[in-house]
């Protein structure tokens, strides 16, 4: 098989996943999280981090900056001595 064919069957291989990915319910394909903003981080009584916010766009659901940047914020806030 050359490249070329090898690379023609990755991208219609890609194309049906695609497919099945825009019909299957987030539950079974995994959300796709898009960036929304932020919210407070909770660290202490006078925190002012942030953390992101990601919401899936097809289903609605939230990771309500419950998320691993949101952690790493948290322990270098707390590595700093902030909270």
């Amino acid at each position: 098989m050359t490249l070329r064919a090898e690379l023609a069957e990755a991208e219609a291989r890609a194309a049906l996943l695609r497919r099945r990915i825009a019909a299957e319910s987030c539950a079974t394909a995994g959300c796709d999280m898009k960036h929304v903003g932020g919210c407070n981080a909770g660290c202490g009584d006078d925190c002012s981090c942030s953390v992101p916010v990601h919401v899936c766009p097809k289903c609605g659901d939230s990771d309500y900056g419950d998320n691993l940047e949101a952690d790493e914020t948290r322990r270098m806030c707390k590595t700093l001595g902030r909270q």
